[in-house]
């Protein structure tokens, strides 16, 4: 009668076992994975204007981040319930984990170490990598024995970095897995904004890296590989022609790192151009007139420079005859009274670190 009861309370218990108790029952007094990866940025960084980005993201504080602590104070929305009319959000703790911390800075990294900054690209900051390659540059992808990917980190940080509007994700679904997935991934204008860079240093950046790229002369390679992107985007069937909400976006932040003086510039250089065609008469050579034409371009491009920075070279004179230490002190005491106006009007900026020197 004993063995009956202790076979039945068994059998009760066994069947009583949810998977999560097997789980534990199976570690057998080991202790519990509290996760298996540490995120961080496992991939190399390019040189250039990815770099900069890369260094400014790294050393953001997200607890100070009012727009991560209002989206708590909400409450985060999961992605199957952003359609749902009826789903309220959970308002959460106003400081996140430092585990969530430490997933968004990979993230961030990685998306600025994989993203497309050529300003001649028709959506500018597309993120040239898949999800699951991001997952792996953090360190967080997961393979089980029986292959199945887990990036569940990468995509809950990407799903807060949507929400907070700092990045642009086209969902769809997935040739491969037949899951819905993040599948393309563009960074918006607030990625940059909110982490102290200004649109002066994007600009500044942009037209560096396509000085670069006509120095190097890779103009016509980062154009090539761009439109492989695009047809290997278009072949897999996640074009974004029909989607025009999206297209307007993208378009709307083109506009606004685009630089107007150098839009003006382009203006000016193509209407020299047509007219040197219109004069070009039938005999005369073609590349002696576009040589002819570049010289000109660059003597008038240089005078303008020098026209436009002569209070930086005057500045440059007299801290070249000045104690180091009291220029330091001059700048710091300027930017903190003028914070940001060496980016927005650099010329005004040495004109007033001039006149507190007493040299105007």
């Amino acid at each position: 009668m004993t063995s009956l009861n202790h076979a039945s309370d068994a059998l009760i218990i066994k069947s009583n076992r949810s998977r999560r108790g097997e789980a534990n029952a199976l570690r057998k007094g080991a202790s519990k994975i509290h996760r298996r990866y540490q995120p961080g940025l496992k991939c190399a960084v390019p040189r250039g204007m990815a770099s900069k980005v890369v260094a400014r993201v790294s050393s953001h504080n997200w607890h100070r981040n009012p727009d991560l602590v209002e989206l708590r104070q909400n409450g985060y929305v999961p992605y199957t319930k952003r359609n749902d009319p009826y789903y309220i959000p959970k308002p959460m703790r106003v400081h996140a984990r430092s585990e969530a911390c430490e997933a968004l800075t990979a993230l961030s990294q990685v998306m600025a170490a994989n993203c497309d900054f050529n300003p001649d690209s028709d959506y500018p900051f597309e993120i040239m990598a898949p999800m699951e390659q991001l997952a792996h540059y953090m360190g967080v992808l997961h393979v089980y024995d029986s292959g199945r990917k887990a990036y569940d980190v990468a995509l809950n940080a990407l799903s807060v970095m949507e929400q907070l509007q700092y990045a642009i994700v086209l969902h769809g679904k997935d040739t491969d897995s037949g899951q819905n997935k993040p599948l393309r991934v563009w960074l918006s204008e607030r990625f940059f904004t909110s982490r102290g860079i200004a649109v002066d240093e994007i600009r500044q950046w942009l037209g560096q890296f396509r000085t670069w790229a006509i120095k190097n002369g890779l103009t016509e390679t980062l154009r090539t590989k761009y439109e492989r992107h695009l047809l290997r985007i278009e072949h897999i069937g996640i074009d974004i022609k029909n989607r025009h909400s999206l297209r307007n976006r993208l378009k709307q932040i083109k506009r606004w790192v685009v630089n107007p003086d150098l839009a003006r510039e382009k203006e000016k250089v193509v209407g020299q151009l047509e007219d040197a065609l219109d004069t070009l008469e039938q005999g005369d050579r073609l590349d002696l007139l576009l040589d002819g034409l570049q010289s000109k371009i660059k003597a008038d491009g240089k005078g303008h420079k020098k026209a436009q920075n002569l209070m930086y070279q005057a500045y440059v004179a007299w801290s070249n005859k000045t104690m180091r230490h009291e220029v330091v002190q001059l700048e710091m005491a300027l930017q903190r009274d003028n914070p940001g106006l060496l980016h927005s009007d650099p010329e005004a900026y040495y004109q007033r670190l001039l006149e507190r020197a007493g040299k105007l």
